[in-house]
């Protein structure tokens, strides 16, 4: 059992194992998911910041200038998940040239710990 575990250590590097090509998937579609689920919340929060609107202006028309508040702050969320997805996005770093070779910098815990934060 110990030549199968060193036949495939030499086989696979310990890059390999902790850096798989998958795993900047993982960060980009946190940060997919970090812009596309802020926009949707934002979308739905103007949705019903503007029916607000609207009914407030027909009981009292005067009061219609301070319900513009939740329409701004629902575009904020929007706002909010693009800078997300941004940082997210810089910290995906690509495989750099090491003793001839190229060598993943991205682990797997990187891209899981990027896909939970935009989620």
């Amino acid at each position: 059992a110990a030549s199968v575990v060193q036949s495939i250590m030499s086989a696979v590097d310990g890059f390999s194992l902790a850096c798989p090509a998958s795993a900047p998937f993982f960060g980009y579609f946190g940060a997919a998911s970090a812009m596309a689920l802020a926009n949707l919340g934002a979308a739905y929060g103007t949705a019903k910041a503007g029916a607000g609107i609207s009914g407030m202006g027909v009981s009292s028309p005067h009061l219609v200038m301070k319900a513009l508040i939740p329409v701004v702050m629902a575009g904020v969320v929007g706002i909010y998940g693009l800078i997300i997805a941004v940082i997210i996005s810089t910290k995906v770093s690509s495989p750099r040239l090491v003793d001839g070779s190229m060598k993943p910098q991205y682990t797997l815990f990187g891209g899981a710990a990027h896909l939970a934060s935009g989620m």
